[in-house]
Formats: C-alpha cells, sequence, structure tokens
C-alpha cells in the first residue's frame, strides 16, 4: 500500500507541472507513458493486496496466484474463495456517544470512486500506453490532452477507492485499511470481526 502511494505522488508531481503548463518529462506523450504506466501499476498493486489479505485470513489459494500478474486470473481465482474480494471504500461518520468511530459505505454520489468492473477495463485500456504502436497513439494535441486527463481522474478515482476501504475476508471478518493516518501519515491496517448484533 505504501507503495502505491509513492506511485500516486509520482502522478501528483506530474499533474501539478501541467497545470503550471510544464511537462514533467519534457513531451506531453511521455507523460501519457507515466501516468498510465503508473495507473496500470497501481492496479496490479490492488490486485497483489487482495491476494495477500486473503492469503493472512487463512484461505488456502492457489500457489500460482500468489506469483502471477494476470490480474484477470487473479481476479476468477478469488472470486472462487471470495466473491466480496474488491475494497469497499468508507466514509467515516464521526464518533459516537460511546467513543466508536463510526463508518458507513462511501456513496458514489458524494465522491467518484473506481468499481471493480471499471478497474478492469480501465487496466486494459491503460495497457495501450506501453508498447509501441505503428498507428500513432496519441491523435491531436486536444486528444493528447483529454488522454492525460482521463488517466489522472482514473487514479484519483483510485485513491477515492481506496483512501479508506474495508475488504471482506468472510461474513464475519474484514480488514479495515486507512491509507493516511492523521497521526503517522502512514498506511494503517486492522483486522475486523464481526460480534453478537452484526456490528464490527
Amino acid at each position: 500500500m505504501e507503495e502505491i502511494k509513492k506511485r500516486k505522488n509520482v502522478v501528483s508531481r506530474l499533474h501539478k507541472s501541467y497545470l503550471s503548463n510544464q511537462s514533467m518529462t519534457g513531451y506531453i506523450e511521455t507523460d501519457i507513458d507515466t501516468v498510465y504506466l503508473q495507473l496500470r501499476k497501481i492496479i496490479e498493486l490492488v490486485m497483489f493486496a487482495c491476494v495477500v489479505a486473503n492469503d493472512s485470513a487463512g484461505l488456502t489459494l492457489n500457489k500460482t496466484l500468489k506469483k502471477g500478474y494476470e490480474i484477470k486470473k487473479i481476479k476468477n481465482e478469488l472470486k472462487r474463495f471470495n466473491s466480496d474480494f474488491f475494497p469497499s471504500p468508507m466514509a467515516e461518520g464521526g464518533i459516537d456517544e460511546n467513543g466508536i468511530r463510526k463508518v458507513d459505505d462511501l456513496d458514489p454520489s458524494d465522491q467518484e470512486f473506481l468499481t471493480e468492473e471499471e478497474l478492469f477495463k480501465v487496466y486494459g485500456k491503460a495497457g495501450k500506453f506501453l508498447h509501441s504502436q505503428r498507428e500513432y497513439q496519441y491523435g491531436s494535441p486536444e486528444e493528447k490532452i483529454k488522454i492525460l486527463n482521463e488517466g489522472i481522474d482514473y487514479i484519483n478515482k483510485l485513491v477515492v477507492l481506496l483512501n479508506h476501504h474495508w475488504t471482506k475476508i468472510t461474513n464475519d471478518t474484514f480488514f479495515a485499511v486507512v491509507m493516511q493516518d492523521e497521526n503517522d501519515g502512514k498506511v494503517h491496517v486492522a483486522r475486523m470481526a464481526r460480534f453478537d448484533g452484526g456490528h464490527t
């Protein structure tokens, strides 16, 4: 998860340069390549984190799954064990009268986040910028700017997905993840268990 933050920071610096009418790499084409490479790697890291979470919870996963890089195979294998493997973004709702922090599912109308379906579509789209093609793949100057902005938007939606998310392992077990702790700025992970009454 810390690596995801580092890759996101690369894109943030590139975006800041772009807003100042500068290119971080010197060319908009290589700026585009940089954004989509980081996007693709972040998506792979999200899927690897899902594998680690399920594995550490004691689920017996296929050995090839732990070493593979094909995220569609990872998805299909994870779904065999856990149909709810994908992270769920959460919204904090303050502290209740007992001093317990309240959280609820993030409403997409409040903040857009990348869904499971979108994640795999975006992954395929990002792959187009990892290889040189015979046809010129970037298009006009206006199209280049649109491609760059779309890549940045995808990464921002991934950040919303991950900022505070829960990963369901079983009906009674979850991992709660905060990407940027308010005290030390680090990733914090807690294993949560449901107790009687349906609360965690």
